[in-house]
């Protein structure tokens, strides 16, 4: 990596809080911030380690708005599967349900929230979805 884009990213780090630099007089040091989950994000971590719903969460990070019919074939579930795993999200308020007519649109309430905790715990996924998902935010966040 180019020193460039690894101190862009290191920076980036330390201003969401991910990170904290330490510099000893000769080098910088970089370190994971220790940091407890609070109860939102201990929510949110619970929807995110099912596959389903963090397929469906980062449709609607990178669309907000779409319906069940268009995140059931953009994640391959069925409507049924879909529809329920929706409800759960809203009923724990994760996502929120716009009624235009009979077709509900979902929005996540606070995208910057699941995406930090995409980016700080993404090793555990292993998902490639998530890492296209990081790459991307990353790109969006940078302009």
């Amino acid at each position: 990596m180019v020193v460039g884009n690894l101190q862009y990213h290191l920076q980036y780090l330390e201003k969401k809080n991910m990170i904290r630099a330490l510099n000893d007089g000769d080098y910088v040091r970089y370190f994971v911030k220790d940091r407890s989950l609070s109860e939102t994000e201990r929510k949110i971590m619970s929807f995110l380690r099912r596959s389903g719903c963090r397929h469906i969460l980062l449709q609607l990070l990178n669309n907000p708005g779409m319906n069940n019919k268009e995140i059931s074939q953009a994640v391959g579930l069925s409507p049924s599967t879909v529809s329920w795993n929706l409800n759960k999200l809203v009923e724990a308020g994760i996502i929120e349900r716009e009624k235009i007519g009979r077709i509900s649109k979902f929005t996540v309430i606070d995208p910057s929230a699941i995406a930090e905790l995409l980016i700080c715990y993404k090793e555990s996924f292993l998902d490639t979805l998530v890492d296209g998902f990081i790459e991307m935010w990353e790109f969006k966040d940078s302009k």
